[in-house]
């Protein structure tokens, strides 16, 4: 299964999109949902993620919008579209 997962990302980690080959750190396979909150092993809640998102992420599935103070769900490699949960800030970060 880790095969297949790390395929479909592409070798990119699934939250961020950084390439697995560009880091100093593996990248490992993290559930999208986790098993703490009644996720599953099942290859569609399975993500490949760098330790910097792995480790934000932890078991969380909101974050406060440093912008506007909102809590908002994380990204979901499933169910949201890259391009449009993300935009890049003024700064470029």
């Amino acid at each position: 299964m880790k095969a297949a997962v790390k395929k479909r990302a592409n070798l990119c980690c699934e939250y961020c999109k950084a390439q697995e080959n560009l880091s100093s750190s593996p990248f490992s396979i993290e559930h999208i949902i986790p098993l703490a909150k009644n996720g599953t092993d099942e290859l569609d809640n399975l993500a490949f993620a760098c330790p910097g998102c792995n480790n934000y992420k932890f078991t969380h599935l909101e974050a406060v919008d440093p912008v506007s103070g909102e809590t908002v769900p994380l990204f979901h490699p499933r169910q949201h579209d890259w391009n449009e949960h993300f935009q890049w800030s003024e700064d470029f970060s």
